[in-house]
């Protein structure tokens, strides 16, 4: 088998794989109404490669499992309920914003939860 043959025969089979993957919409109609899904994009999908990378020294790792886990945090914040909120500008305009309708309370869990502090504590005052 030539090299052409061998490419050719590997984009088959992943296009096959692809055909099989549920869509979009069927992939979140599998999930309860409470679970949201982020949305794949090239930023996600870089920090995944680069996290599943086993030459991925240990301090790069480090920043990139901390910036998935921002990431993963202001997706989570974006799901809390927000209030119309106007504000005085310095320049003394009225601007029409948002504001947290109740305050956020986070409860770390042992071994699990604790990698996600700094990424709370960074998101939320």
């Amino acid at each position: 088998m030539t090299s052409i043959e061998n490419n050719v025969n590997h984009l088959s089979d992943n296009k096959s794989k692809e055909e099989n993957l549920p869509s979009e919409e069927n992939y979140d109609s599998q999930f309860p109404k409470n679970v949201h899904i982020m949305k794949i994009n090239n930023q996600l999908r870089e920090l995944h490669t680069l996290l599943r990378d086993r030459t991925t020294c240990r301090s790069d790792f480090k920043f990139y499992a901390d910036r998935l886990i921002r990431l993963t945090v202001e997706a989570a914040l974006d799901q809390l309920p927000y209030v119309p909120c106007d504000v005085i500008t310095p320049t003394g305009h009225c601007f029409e914003g948002l504001r947290h309708e109740k305050g956020t309370l986070c409860v770390s869990l042992m071994r699990s939860g604790e990698a996600m502090e700094k990424g709370i504590r960074e998101c939320c005052r």
